[in-house]
């Protein structure tokens, strides 16, 4: 109870183990653990914008106005770790792989989830199904649990009392 879990899923249509790609990454997410002064301006200035618009959030490297500060930031950012790239996955020519992250709550009224996008179900299939009806009620429910809302009080006054006269 009382903790944060980030869920990073991965699906495939053949064996499942996704190995990194050569292709360059675009998708990056600052280490706000690791703190180091970039020496180059064109860094700094990089880390900068960062900081500011995307501190805690992945970006992607459109994001960055000017392209050649992108290009010499992530660089130097990367060599210093201060920033976590989130890699492209493979497998064999003809496979395909799915990837989404979320993150989730684990909180007394219930799990909550915070971040991501909802899956489209019916964009994913499997060959595989569960059996256990209880398991299958328990993945059918909400991660987001619903607030009762409290119903106000009523006025105890009558009615002649709150209508203003003519």
């Amino acid at each position: 109870m009382n903790e944060v879990y980030c869920i990073d899923v991965v699906m495939s249509t053949g064996e499942g183990k996704g190995k990194e790609t050569e292709l360059r990454n675009t998708v990056y997410k600052r280490n706000v653990e690791n703190s180091y002064t970039l020496k180059t301006q064109k860094a700094r200035q990089f880390l900068h914008e960062v900081n500011t618009r995307f501190p805690a959030l992945p970006f992607s490297l459109r994001a960055i106005e000017d392209v050649q500060v992108a290009r010499v930031g992530v660089s130097e950012a990367k060599r210093h770790e201060l920033l976590h790239e989130y890699p492209i996955l493979k497998e064999k020519a003809e496979d395909m792989v799915a990837q989404f992250k979320f993150t989730v709550l684990l909180l007394p009224g219930g799990t909550k989830k915070i971040t991501g996008l909802p899956l489209n179900e019916a964009q994913v299939g499997s060959t595989l199904s569960i059996q256990d009806e209880d398991l299958k009620k328990l993945i059918s429910s909400s991660a987001n649990p619903k607030k009762n809302k409290k119903k106000k009080a009523k006025d105890d006054k009558p009615d002649e009392e709150k209508k203003p006269e003519a």
